[in-house]
């Protein structure tokens, strides 16, 4: 049966003048249209970087942190950005750490997660062949001081010491070679991989070494295990896994891997380039490139291998196939390396480098592997001075080859380095560091060990540059001049690792964006040493050279910026800067982009749409407060108005992100502009919305008496938080809406419900059950102000008053629903619309009013009524 309900299929009210209680209300003519009037509006400015503290909290490329301006001006405090120093690292900020390692130990490898070294492994005695006699059965853990680098020093048992917690590395069925269980080895490779998901820190994955036992028939053997070790928030190893299915893959005489774990052809590996990369995509790959066999039992006793194997770790940390999950291993083989003769590869160092570039207007990452050093023998006769590296797909992780890796003018270049053995490496802030090592052409190469750290820095298309003019890439290979370990010391088969800084607020002294240790490793003597090293790294003196890089970025952290715990409307960005140009570097710029997104409590990376449509409001925008056609930034303040660069639109954000590219313009290679500071100026992203104070269906002896019906304008009970309806949405009126069902049975309500708000509706549209409606004007609503609508402010749909004889003169039982500006034409958002029917706990498909009407309406007396010609809704 179709409801009784008393409505019309057109509204034709647009304006209606009422004079009431003998007082004369002025006539306007309202617009048709919604028009937005955004206003500009004094907030309050947010700091986001300004101390050397905040700024090392950021990515740089190619630049550091800096202890600047010496004498800064309130608000400016110590601390700024600018483009990195190029040069041979400064050997005086480093030094010899007190805490010393519980065993010497070398060739073995140092992974950090978070604030955590682990030390797994090593040899503890070398006989003189370079061959380990005996080997650590431990990881060992060291926590650092962040702010100092130093060692956390606590009372750890033995065999750990105050500064390293000994955690026992579990033995496991070393391969074919020995037949017992073994747990220490040297010359393994390990990477850590941080957790994606849950509360633990990450994953350690140990691959193969070299192991002696005295009761195997063999005494120094590769293994192909493959172990990892679960680390807690802690820095506990939890867990140790070494499933079959992991173990380090060997080749049949065709080529393919063989499953078979009792297979007797099986043979370990040791001394590879092992590398994890992190990929763009959320991919975690890790990279098993070249090493050296040994398998004492086999026809072949030693092999280098020219191979590169990968692996895939999931959410939970497990090795996975990369592209077949019903392989018998976890382990898939790419193109061997591309060294002439098709040979091998072992006793190197692979690094994982990323950077952003820009691309069609948007940042990209893109990932990488460097591939330098290492011995091309077996007996490390002959050393690799080439320089190779992989583009990583994000996605399949495939590596595509190149030693095109230099840039030169406007093209590439192969280019050669010194060749080092058992030698480490580490990437930072577009840096490639190569630590120590031999350039003895032998093996063990103790008497070539060095002391030096050459660096290399690279571009966002991954092409070193030359850091002289004279097609040099890599500085600091002099062992007089450019030593970085104190003297007398020199390492071969040392590891290194990094971790994260994080200086002390306000402090005026220079601090570091990284902490970075050399661990171990032989002496000059072929003696494992118990020494460790450490020196800050990104930071405006890391070396000596007055030298810049060209350009480079600065990306901050994404931050949150909530006025008042609300979302708030982006005002202004202001910028201080020290740009005095000299005249050899004209167009020296720091050039400031920003991107902002309103959140669901999170303020990370992955918040923000990537797309760079204009159409996308979370897009990277860039910003101007320099007239100059050709530049970005004055010296001094700089400070856009953000209705001024974007006029058509009201930038609201719960969290943001800023970047600056700083350019040195090429003249003058020492000059860099500073940033110093980075400020927003936001207030409360304000939203009207009208609530309904009170909706009354009067009756008086049994007849209509009147409608009592007003609405407040007020969010989250927050003035702060509201904002007037003409500032948010324009000058005019708005529509409420009442349904009104007569029940043919006085027990089962007709109307239940009335449609919600509709945004797509149109200025026109109606609610299917309207009867009549109010034009309510919008001046009234400024923030917390209420308005009654007028009794006789109703009218039919075609614009004629509201008969209430004809509404309510049949007896009965009446519903009565009601909408409020269901064409959403007040500026409400979402969450301002999901009230205006009146929804709560207890009415949750809005307030239904219901009267029994036994005689005819007796409306409330009211003034005269004068009517002007109406405008179609």
């Amino acid at each position: 049966m179709t409801p009784p309900f008393l409505s019309l299929s057109r509204r034709t009210l647009r304006v209606m003048v009422i004079y009431t209680l003998s007082c004369v209300m002025l006539v306007t003519a309202w617009p048709s249209g919604t028009i937005r009037a955004l206003v500009d509006e004094t907030g309050t400015d947010q700091i986001i970087d300004n101390s050397q503290a905040d700024f090392a909290s950021g990515v740089f490329q190619r630049t550091v942190v800096a202890a600047a301006p010496s004498t800064p001006s309130a608000p400016d405090v110590v601390g700024a950005v600018e483009l990195a120093p190029v040069g041979a690292l400064n050997r005086n900020n480093w030094s010899t750490s007190s805490t010393t390692l519980p065993l010497p130990l070398s060739d073995a490898p140092v992974v950090s997660l978070s604030k955590y070294l682990f030390v797994i492994g090593g040899a503890t005695t070398i006989d003189s062949n370079g061959e380990s006699v005996s080997n650590s059965n431990y990881v060992f853990r060291g926590e650092i001081n962040q702010a100092t680098g130093a060692f956390v020093t606590d009372s750890y048992p033995a065999p750990g010491n105050d500064a390293f917690k000994a955690f026992p590395i579990q033995g496991a069925d070393p391969g074919p070679e020995c037949d017992i269980v073994i747990a220490g080895r040297s010359r393994s490779a390990a990477v850590a991989v941080p957790a994606t998901t849950g509360s633990n820190l990450g994953y350690i994955f140990i691959v193969g070494g070299n192991m002696y036992d005295q009761t195997c028939a063999t005494y120094n053997f590769s293994t192909n295990l493959v172990q990892r070790a679960t680390v807690n928030a802690n820095g506990d190893i939890i867990a140790w896994n070494t499933p079959d299915t992991w173990r380090f893959p060997t080749l049949d005489s065709n080529g393919e891997i063989i499953t078979n774990p009792a297979s007797s052809e099986l043979r370990g590996v040791q001394d590879l380039q092992l590398v994890h990369v992190r990929t763009s995509a959320g991919n975690d790959f890790i990279y098993a490139i070249g090493g050296l066999s040994v398998a004492p039992s086999q026809l072949l006793q030693q092999d280098i291998y020219p191979y590169v194997f990968y692996t895939k770790v999931d959410a939970n940390g497990n090795l996975t196939h990369p592209t077949n999950s019903s392989a018998g291993t976890v382990w898939a083989k790419l193109a061997d390396l591309p060294f002439p003769l098709h040979s091998g590869l072992h006793s190197g160092t692979a690094l994982a480098v990323n950077t952003t570039r820009i691309e069609g207007g948007a940042p990209v990452q893109k990932d990488a592997i460097f591939l330098l050093g290492g011995c091309t023998t077996i007996d490390c006769t002959l050393l690799n001075t080439s320089v190779w590296r992989a583009d990583v797909n994000p996605t399949t992780g495939t590596l595509t080859w190149t030693d095109q890796v230099a840039a030169i003018g406007s093209g590439t270049q192969a280019i050669n380095i010194q060749a080092r053995h058992n030698v480490t490496g580490l990437s930072f802030n577009n840096r490639i560091y190569y630590i120590t090592g031999s350039t003895a052409n032998s093996f063990p190469g103790a008497s070539g060990a060095t002391a030096t750290i050459p660096v290399a820095i690279f571009n966002d298309q991954f092409l070193l540059e030359d850091l002289t003019n004279s097609n040099i890439y890599f500085v600091g290979t002099n062992e007089t001049n450019d030593r970085v370990l104190p003297e007398p010391y020199r390492r071969v088969g040392a590891a290194a690792a990094l971790i994260p800084a994080v200086p002390p607020d306000n402090v005026t002294s220079q601090v570091y964006a990284a902490w970075m240790y050399v661990i171990g490793g032989a002496s000059e003597n072929n003696e494992p040493t118990n020494t460790i090293f450490f020196g800050g790294v990104g930071s405006a003196n890391e070396t000596t050279s007055a030298t810049r890089a060209p350009e480079g970025w600065y990306y901050s952290q994404p931050f949150p910026v909530l006025t008042d715990n609300e979302t708030s409307r982006l005002l202004a960005l202001k910028w201080f800067v020290d740009l005095n140009r000299p005249s050899s570097n004209p167009e020296a710029d720091i050039r400031i982009q920003f991107r902002a997104a309103v959140t669901s409590g999170t303020c990370r990376e992955s918040d923000f749409d990537p797309s760079p449509s204009i159409s996308n409001p979370e897009r990277w925008r860039a910003i101007d407060a320099n007239p100059n056609s050709v530049l970005y930034s004055k010296d001094g303040l700089n400070q856009v108005r953000l209705i001024n660069a974007f006029p058509d639109e009201e930038i609201q954000a719960t969290c943001m992100q800023y970047r600056a590219q700083l350019i040195q313009d090429p003249g003058d290679r020492t000059f860099s502009p500073k940033l110093l500071y980075f400020a927003v100026e936001k207030i409360v992203a304000a939203k009207p919305d009208i609530i309904i104070e009170t909706f009354d269906v009067q009756t008086n002896n049994g007849s209509f008496r009147n409608i009592v019906l007003t609405l407040r304008n007020l969010r989250k009970n927050s003035l702060a938080a509201t904002r007037s309806v003409v500032a948010a949405s324009g000058g005019g009126g708005f529509f409420v809406d009442l349904c009104i069902a007569r029940r043919t049975d006085p027990d089962v309500p007709v109307l239940t419900s009335v449609p919600a708000p509709d945004p797509n509706a149109g200025g026109s549209a109606t609610p299917v059950c309207v009867t009549i409606s109010a034009q309510v004007p919008k001046e009234p609503f400024i923030p917390g102000a209420s308005y009654t609508v007028p009794l006789n402010s109703w009218n039919k749909a075609n614009g004629e008053p509201a008969n209430w004889n004809t509404i309510f003169g049949t007896p009965g039982t009446y519903d009565i629903g009601i909408v409020v500006d269901y064409n959403t034409m007040t500026g409400e958002d979402a969450e301002g619309r999901s009230n205006n029917r009146g929804e709560s706990p207890s009415a949750p498909n809005g307030i239904i009013r219901t009267i029994t009407v036994v005689a005819p309406p007796t409306p409330e007396p009211e003034s005269i009524k004068v009517f002007v010609p109406v405008i179609y809704r």
